[in-house]
């Protein structure tokens, strides 16, 4: 068990910091796929049970501090959900990658852009049968 729990912490890069919202945590890192128009956010599960769907609101903000305007703008439809693109199943204690489809194009050149995901607990599904869990490989 502590080999396994090693394995997922050097998953993490030192840069990378985790917001703990309960049964996930979302990192502050992302990326924008050049090919497709979505965003894919780094997740973290922290409950007990295997992530099936996640829905959630992903907002792009401008990070100057002028306060005219709007700041956040939702950029997705929070009824498509995320699409699982690694680390499927997502098991408990375990960072995969979501893969968000977006509804405008984002600005991927503009530094005072930023993005954010918002999740809100009641929108995170789990499976219904649980997989075996795999033994990790001896050294």
């Amino acid at each position: 068990m502590l080999s396994f729990l090693g394995f997922a912490l050097a998953q993490e890069t030192i840069n990378e910091k985790f917001v703990n919202i309960g049964q996930i945590s979302i990192s502050n890192l992302y990326s924008l796929p050049e090919k497709t128009n979505s965003i894919v956010f780094r997740i973290r599960n922290n409950s007990s049970r295997t992530i099936s769907h996640i829905f959630g609101w992903v907002y792009q903000f401008d990070k100057t501090t002028n306060k005219v305007g709007k700041n956040y703008v939702l950029l997705n439809n929070p009824h498509k959900g995320g699409n699982i693109i690694k680390g499927k199943p997502h098991r408990p204690r375990t960072v995969a990658e979501w893969s968000f489809p977006l509804v405008r194009e984002p600005f991927i050149a503009n530094q005072e852009i930023d993005y954010t995901l918002r999740v809100h607990p009641r929108s995170i599904f789990f499976a219904n049968v649980e997989t075996a869990v795999e033994p990790p490989p001896n050294p």
